[in-house]
């Protein structure tokens, strides 16, 4: 529901659109589009719309799929495309993805809906990208795990004034790590198994995770722009160079350690994330090379004002160093290994490179590094690859660079740092890190995991000033009862970056500030 302040807030255009979505969720569009639309990788000139329609449905009307633009949302002057009803098929488990690139305006509101056998679906909008920006926001978002609470975040989210979401991985959860937190969000695989083992496996799930009406909501509202993390396909997953396929952690998966299996479930995991993510990416499954199969990483222009830069910092890394990955003393090989792998890397490094604008880096696991102790929370993020890390930095500060933003997740917690020039003697500072807090996915404080290794403090907040303390380029840390959102707003001379918390455990629970910081080249304070 919206608060008075909310709706004093809203456009009206916004609020309308918000009003009419919220009521189809009652109507026969709910029948035929149970998953309703979205939008992704938004251009200058275009966009990926998607929907999927119900099998049943479909298999009795064999009807052609409508999509329709427009700028206004009363559906004047329309561009109609066609969607023959024979290209809609279980090849595709029924989902429908068009790519309008070089088809519509700069820096344009547009609207679109899907129409079947005469009933439209929910209304969707989205923004293109502007040629020339003065400003643009964006939310970002991380660690969905339906069973682990509401989704109440994302019902806030959709009223925000955004360009895009950037979402930052675990948009599903592989596996069913224990009865549902809140009522009537227990998952159920049709393997029977706890872990998804095949493509219906990851299909159910993003289709059940997709059930949830704040989740649809969201992503009508907003165009959404994609990287993955690990729970896509398998949790701490990390590439084997010498054996050529993937490996995990995951003690007892179905499919042992045997390549075939491994890399079939890699294809079923990526081909569902290609059907329920709207994307502009490339895809060869038929590739010898599994590396080949599909290359995520890319990057979108912010009108001038900026780059975002989306990596992939799952399909390519190195199996993490040392003899144990969280809280960890350390050890050489943090200097060795790789989180980008070769070709990433140098890609990456050109984009950092080249030119003056703000470089916003969609960065799914924490960069700062963190030791409190003399123990490493985790290696599975940048401290285990630290050597990498640093040749990244020494090249920007070398270079001057300092319009540095890392958006950031994984860590199940809210966090604001200093990126310095070098950590172990920090001389200037090159940028800020945002890392956005869990969307409904348990935090430490849940977990209770914090205790296993730090049983000295007595408390979780007494933990967390610790590692303030020690690593003096972190300003914040939050690990209790925080979950939500984030949205960074890039100016010409500054970024000003919003954390919020929502109680995932209440359906109307309301939005509070957990952090507000602004960032100038070279100087992060809160706002």
């Amino acid at each position: 529901m919206i608060t008075r302040r909310e709706f004093l807030e809203l456009s009206g255009a916004t609020l309308l659109l918000l009003y009419l979505n919220q009521l189809s969720f009652a109507m026969d569009t709910e029948e035929i589009f149970p998953q309703g639309v979205a939008s992704g990788d938004p251009t200058q000139r275009g966009i990926v719309l998607w929907t999927r329609l119900n099998p049943k449905v479909h298999r009795c009307h064999q009807k052609d799929l409508v999509v329709q633009i427009a700028e206004n949302p009363e559906f004047k002057e329309v561009l109609s495309k066609k969607i023959p009803a024979i290209s809609i098929n279980e090849k595709e488990d029924f989902t429908v993805r068009i790519d309008l690139d070089g088809s519509l305006r700069p820096g344009r509101t547009y609207y679109y809906r899907f129409l079947y056998a005469g009933v439209p679906s929910m209304t969707g909008r989205f923004k293109t990208l502007p040629e020339r920006a003065k400003e643009i926001s964006m939310a970002f978002v991380v660690c969905q795990n339906y069973p682990d609470g509401l989704y109440t975040a994302y019902a806030h989210l959709a009223k925000e004034d955004l360009q895009m979401v950037v979402h930052l991985g675990d948009f599903i959860y592989e596996k069913i790590y224990g009865p549902a937190r809140v009522p009537g969000r227990d998952l159920s695989l049709p393997s029977g198994e706890k872990v998804s083992v095949n493509l219906e496996d990851y299909r159910y799930l993003y289709r059940t995770y997709l059930s949830d009406p704040n989740l649809r909501l969201a992503r009508a509202m907003h165009p959404f722009v994609n990287t993955w993390d690990d729970h896509e396909f398998l949790n701490d997953y990390y590439y084997d160079y010498e054996r050529k396929v993937w490996g995990y952690f995951v003690e007892g998966h179905p499919v042992g350690e045997e390549r075939a299996k491994i890399l079939r479930l890699r294809q079923a995991a990526v081909k569902a994330w290609i059907e329920y993510i709207p994307s502009r990416v490339k895809v060869n499954m038929s590739d010898e090379d599994p590396l080949k199969w599909v290359t995520i990483y890319r990057d979108f222009d912010l009108g001038g004002l900026g780059k975002l830069i989306v990596l992939d910092e799952r399909s390519y890394r190195e199996k993490p160093p040392c003899s144990r990955r969280f809280a960890a003393k350390g050890c050489p090989e943090q200097e060795k290994t790789s989180m980008l792998g070769k070709e990433q890397l140098k890609w990456c490094t050109e984009k950092l490179l080249k030119g003056s604008e703000w470089k916003v880096i969609a960065n799914s696991v924490q960069f700062s590094r963190s030791q409190t102790d003399g123990m490493f929370g985790s290696l599975d993020a940048w401290d285990g690859y630290a050597g990498e890390r640093r040749k990244i930095l020494e090249l920007l500060g070398q270079k001057g660079i300092k319009k540095l933003i890392f958006i950031s997740g994984d860590r199940h917690a809210s966090m604001v740092a200093e990126i310095p020039n070098d950590y172990e003697k920090p001389s200037q500072v090159l940028g800020a890190e945002f890392v956005t807090p869990a969307l409904s996915s348990i935090n430490a404080m849940e977990g209770g995991w914090w205790r296993r290794s730090w049983s000295n403090y007595k408390s979780l907040e007494e933990l967390q000033w610790a590692e303030m303390s020690q690593n003096p380029w972190i300003k914040h840390i939050n690990s209790i009862n925080c979950w939500g959102y984030s949205v960074l707003t890039l100016k010409p001379d500054r970024v000003e970056c919003t954390i919020y918390s929502i109680d995932k455990y209440r359906e109307n629970a309301e939005k509070v500030i957990d952090a507000c910081f602004l960032y100038r080249p070279g100087l992060l304070e809160k706002a």
